[in-house]
C-alpha cells in the first residue's frame, strides 16, 4: 500500500495513531521566513507559526496528503483556520488537547484520539486502527524512542565525547532513514572517542525553551569551549522520551496517558512539574548553566519563565534568556550575550575538575 505523508507541527500529536492508520507521520520544521506570512496573519503572532505558514504558502505542503493540528495555542488554532484558504492545501485534522493530566483528562484525550483515527480511516480509506495495529505501531515507535534515548544519555554524560552539534541534526531529521543515518554516525563517534569533558574543561549547558531549529546557537556555545549537555526542547528528549505502555487492551488510553504524563511543556498546567523536570535535568547532566530560547510572542513560555529561572537558580545555576524570532535574525546579538554568560560561569575558560 502506498505510504502517504501526514504532517504535524507539535510533539503532542501522537505519531502512533498516524502510523497505525497506514500513514507516514512527518514533523514539519519550517526554515524561518516569518515576514512572508504577514499578509495572512498578524506580525505579532508566534514566529514559529508564522514560519510554518510561510513555508506552507511557499509549497512545503505539496508532497503532503494531510496535516494534523494540535490545539496547543491560539496561534496554532489560527493557522488551522487559515489552512483551508491555502491553495491546494490537503485535508487537515484538528485535535483538542487537555491542559491537565488527571484521569478525566486522559479519558477525554482517549476519545479525541479515537476520533482522529476514525477521521484518518474515512479520509484516506485506510485500514481500521484496531488495538492490534495500534499496539504494533506503539512497539515500533518505542523502539525508536529507546534507541534515541541512548544517544541523549550519552550526550548528557560527562564521560562522553558526544557534542551537542553531533546530536542537533538528529533532532532536525524527519524520516526514520535519516534518523538512522545520523544515529549510526553518532554511535561510531562515541565508540572511537572517550573522555571526561567536565574534567577536560568547558562549561556544561542545557538549552531549553521554545522550538529551536538554528544550529548556529549550538555552534556559538561550542566555539567558546562549552558543551551542550542536553536539549530540553519540544522535538528533543521531551518528544522521544517516555515510552507508551505496550500490548494493553486499550492502546488508545495508553497513548493518551503517555502524551499527557510526559515531561510537560509550558502549554500544560502544572508549573511545579515543569520546574522539577528542568531541575532534575540540571542535576543529572551536571549542567553549570541554562540557556532559554524564548521566542517572541510565545506567551505561554514567557509567563512561566520567571518561575523556571528561580527554580534553577535555587541550584546555584545561572540562566540566560535569549529572545528570538525563530529565524534568529539578531544572531550576532545572541553571540555577544552567550560569550558574556559563559564568561561569568568560567572566567578563565579552564578546567572544572
Amino acid at each position: 500500500m502506498e505510504q502517504k505523508l501526514v504532517a504535524y507541527a507539535c510533539s503532542l500529536v501522537p505519531v502512533e495513531i498516524i502510523s497505525a492508520a497506514g500513514l507516514s507521520p512527518v514533523r514539519l520544521i519550517p526554515k524561518g521566513r516569518c515576514a512572508d506570512a504577514d499578509s495572512r496573519i498578524h506580525s505579532n503572532t508566534c514566529c514559529y507559526v508564522r514560519s510554518l505558514l510561510s513555508d506552507l504558502m511557499g509549497g512545503a505542503c505539496s508532497d503532503l496528503e494531510g496535516m494534523v493540528f494540535a490545539n496547543s495555542c491560539d496561534a496554532m488554532r489560527k493557522l488551522f483556520d487559515i489552512w483551508g484558504d491555502l491553495k491546494d492545501s490537503p485535508p487537515a485534522f484538528f485535535m483538542d488537547i487537555p491542559k491537565k493530566n488527571d484521569p478525566d483528562s486522559i479519558r477525554y484525550f482517549t476519545s479525541v484520539l479515537k476520533k482522529l483515527a476514525a477521521g484518518l480511516e474515512e479520509t484516506y480509506s485506510r485500514p481500521t486502527v484496531t488495538p492490534e495495529r495500534l499496539n504494533a505501531a506503539i512497539r515500533e515507535t518505542n523502539r525508536l524512542r529507546s534507541s534515541l534515548g541512548d544517544i541523549f544519555g550519552m550526550q548528557s554524560s560527562p564521560d562522553s565525547a558526544i557534542k551537542g552539534s553531533d546530536v542537533f541534526p538528529l533532532l532536525l531529521a524527519q524520516g526514520e532513514a535519516e534518523i538512522a543515518d545520523h544515529e549510526a554516525g553518532i554511535r561510531q563517534r562515541a565508540s572511537g572517542q572517550k573522555g571526561n569533558l567536565l574534567g577536560n574543561g568547558g562549561s556544561r549547558i542545557i538549552i531549553t525553551g521554545t522550538i529551536t531549529a538554528n544550529r548556529e546557537l549550538v555552534d556559538m556555545i561550542e566555539e567558546k569551549g562549552a558543551h551542550v549537555a542536553a536539549f530540553d526542547i519540544c522535538f528533543g528528549p521531551r518528544h522521544y522520551g517516555t515510552p507508551v505502555r505496550e500490548n494493553t487492551p486499550d492502546p488508545f488510553a495508553a497513548v493518551a496517558e503517555r502524551y499527557l504524563l510526559r515531561p510537560p511543556c509550558p502549554r500544560m498546567m502544572g508549573m511545579k512539574d515543569q520546574i522539577d523536570h528542568l531541575k532534575s535535568l540540571v542535576v543529572e547532566s551536571r549542567a553549570q548553566g541554562v540557556i532559554v530560547s524564548a521566542m517572541k510572542y510565545c506567551d505561554q513560555l514567557l509567563y512561566s519563565l520567571p518561575l523556571l529561572r528561580e527554580g534553577v537558580r535555587e541550584l546555584g545555576v545561572p540562566v540566560l534568556m535569549l529572545e528570538n524570532d525563530y529565524e534568529w535574525s539578531d544572531i550576532e546579538k545572541a553571540r555577544i550575550k552567550i560569550e558574556a554568560f559563559l564568561e561569568t560561569i568560567d572566567p578563565k575558560g579552564g578546567s572544572h575538575a
